[in-house]
């Protein structure tokens, strides 16, 4: 596996990513998705987890009502992978990585 966005959205239950750099976001999301229409909360969300520089590894996962939000940090990028909660969480934490390094390497 390279560990491309590809292989990414080929996972069963993932539903979209946000890639944030400081330029800005770039979503892709169902469009009826809720966090679709959230790129004021999502930058605000970026920043904090960018600005925190004691935090242990380089994944944080958020979960919420229906949704994991899965957040791969490496420097000043981040790979956001929202998807349900019946997701392979360990196939999804392995390309997760392998995209991050593969972003940070470019």
């Amino acid at each position: 596996m390279k560990g491309s966005i590809k292989d990414l959205l080929q996972i069963p239950g993932v539903q979209g990513y946000i890639i944030g750099q400081e330029k800005g976001m770039q979503i892709k999301l169902p469009s009826k998705h809720k966090f679709s229409g959230a790129k004021d909360r999502l930058m605000i969300l970026y920043k904090d987890l960018i600005s925190d520089n004691d935090r242990p590894g380089n994944t944080v996962e958020i979960l919420l009502d229906d949704v994991l939000l899965t957040v791969f940090l490496s420097g000043r990028t981040m790979l956001m992978v929202l998807s349900s909660l019946r997701v392979n969480q360990a196939l999804l934490r392995m390309t997760g990585k392998l995209i991050i390094a593969n972003m940070s390497r470019e």
